[in-house]
């Protein structure tokens, strides 16, 4: 079953515009997804030094703008309201806390009822894609599915909340399957699951849910320690490609790179129990 690449629980921004040097190769010393998202979205200015032209931003007549992509004020208030109804499915309170509700604690639930393997460090901090993020992904859809209303799009970005588990190689299996038992028992419905442990590029488990008590979809991912790594040090390889303005020449040398990089990764054991899987109306 095909599948987009699983976007992350820690936002990176998007790929910068000098040109390609050594394709996707990490740096010395690899970021986090926020440092990495910090770098290219919010970099520190003092309150007196004009905004950057290039910075994601509101626009005065109440649309929103980054580099070249622009959302209207309507498309601008739909994404505003579509990340209102995340933060509230999410469940965390305005002060930061959270109670038994939302997706977060039950999240939570599901890691304790776990052997082996944990949700990523800072889950609560990276469960809510940001709101440039979410923009950004919207007025790409705009720009390439015209024919769709704006509210339509914006219900397909998926990982507006998203999770991520971690499991040692040995246990992956058995701890992928009793995750998502464990989701499905609590009510949340799964609509499709990616085995992607056999891809050349990118290795690991995506899987997309539906919440029916707040109508909000969201996303979790299964990785390896190894695997997790590998997706962190690919990702801004992954944005290059995915960039329509990438020349073909950068791509297939990026996605050179990210073969090589997949294919040292050890394979969790019977991984191939983890069974694709898509509801049809999804």
């Amino acid at each position: 079953m095909a599948t987009d690449r699983p976007t992350d629980a820690g936002e990176a921004p998007s790929p910068a515009d000098d040109p390609v040097g050594s394709p996707g190769s990490p740096p010395d010393e690899p970021r986090t997804r926020a440092e990495l998202y910090a770098a290219g979205r919010t970099a520190d200015r003092a309150p007196d030094v004009p905004r950057a032209a290039d910075e994601a931003h509101t626009t005065t007549d109440g649309g929103w703008a980054w580099k070249s992509l622009r959302l209207d004020p309507p498309a601008n208030h739909v994404a505003d309201q579509q990340l209102a109804a995340r933060r509230t499915a999410e469940g965390r309170h305005p002060d930061g806390t959270y109670d038994g509700h939302g997706l977060t604690p039950a999240l939570r639930r599901v890691e304790a009822q776990l052997d082996h393997g944990t949700l990523i460090p800072d889950t609560e901090k990276f469960a809510l894609k940001s709101p440039d993020r979410f923009k950004e992904k919207l007025a790409k859809m705009i720009e390439r599915r015209p024919d769709l209303s704006v509210g339509e799009l914006a219900n397909e970005i998926h990982d507006g909340i998203r999770y991520t588990f971690i499991f040692d190689p040995a246990h992956y299996t058995d701890q992928t399957q009793r995750a998502c038992s464990s989701l499905i028992g609590d009510g949340y419905e799964l609509t499709r699951l990616a085995n992607r442990w056999d891809g050349e590029e990118y290795k690991g488990v995506n899987s997309r849910w539906h919440d029916p008590h707040t109508g909000q979809s969201f996303e979790v991912q299964f990785h390896t320690p190894q695997s997790w790594e590998a997706k962190q040090q690919t990702h801004e390889t992954y944005e290059r490609i995915d960039n329509p303005d990438t020349p073909v020449g950068d791509v297939e040398r990026l996605r050179a790179y990210q073969q090589s990089v997949s294919s040292s990764l050890e394979i969790p054991d019977r991984w191939n129990e983890i069974r694709d899987y898509r509801k049809s109306r999804y």
